[in-house]
């Protein structure tokens, strides 16, 4: 069992729970730049059959690509992005939870922004198109989130087929972060989070009188907790599943380790949910 939490600061006792979930999820997570198992991802090995020489200070990516080694380049620029990107995510969640247990729900909405609005992004085109990897390396203005709903739904259907949990739809996640329609989807939260006032949509408009989360009441404070507490760990989940399943086919791991995670996820919620 990872390191169990006790100490639950300003956070009420029926959110505890859902608050542990989230928690295991993101130690989860964190494995995958932080544990043995997956090393590669910070560590390559290339194998040459010639004395490498690099033309005035050429650096090596640039030598695979001359070499036509371009396979092994997107290999290296794969894994980089993958380990410095889960990396951001992983901070941004950690603080993000830890502020929740403060009472500090402003600050929670505002963390949660990054990794689910701009981060999973660039994990799914990173994996599901195949022109991401050319204009990440060639376009200078390039924007790695930068995608219509419509483009955004169209990832998100790609990856409901490869989740190992049936139930998690692409309709959900996409309406629990991405959809601008809804009122108390993330992209929306979020940004009243961030922002004093929200003018320009009208299904996230400041009220009269009032400035984003900064006059809220106890009953308020408790209807965030409420919202959070029902959809992180749903968004966590996805996430972590996400990541599994391109973790293991970049790294090209045995099934077994891949098994041992679920086992001891369905552990955790076995025990989670019967305490």
């Amino acid at each position: 069992m990872r390191n169990e939490r006790y100490d639950f600061l300003h956070l009420p006792q029926e959110f505890h729970k859902p608050h542990k979930s989230c928690e295991f999820l993101l130690y989860q997570i964190e494995d995958f730049v932080t544990a043995d198992t997956f090393k590669d991802l910070k560590v390559q090995t290339i194998q040459f059959d010639k004395e490498v020489e690099l033309i005035d200070g050429e650096h090596i990516l640039d030598y695979l690509l001359r070499n036509n080694k371009s396979d092994k380049h997107d290999e290296i620029i794969t894994s980089n992005i993958l380990n410095a990107v889960i990396a951001d995510t992983c901070q941004f969640l950690q603080i993000a939870l830890f502020a929740s247990l403060q009472q500090r729900l402003t600050v929670t909405f505002s963390l949660l922004r990054k990794p689910f609005v701009y981060n999973l992004l660039v994990i799914l085109r990173l994996y599901l198109t195949s022109d991401f990897l050319d204009r990440f390396n060639k376009e200078d203005s390039f924007d790695t989130t930068g995608l219509s709903q419509e483009n955004i739904i169209e990832l998100l259907n790609a990856s409901e087929s490869l989740l190992f949990t049936k139930s998690i739809k692409a309709l959900d996640v996409y309406d629990f972060i991405f959809n601008p329609a809804l009122s108390d989807s993330l992209v929306n939260m979020s940004n009243k989070a961030l922002h004093p006032s929200t003018t320009r949509n009208k299904n996230n408009k400041t009220e009269i009188q009032n400035i984003n989360f900064v006059f809220s009441t106890k009953d308020s404070i408790m209807t965030q907790w409420d919202y959070l507490y029902r959809r992180l760990p749903f968004l966590l989940l996805y996430l972590n599943e996400i990541l599994e399943l391109i973790m293991f086919d970049h790294l090209k791991l045995d099934s077994k380790t891949y098994t041992e995670r679920l086992t001891e996820r369905a552990n955790f919620f076995t025990q989670n949910n019967a305490c």
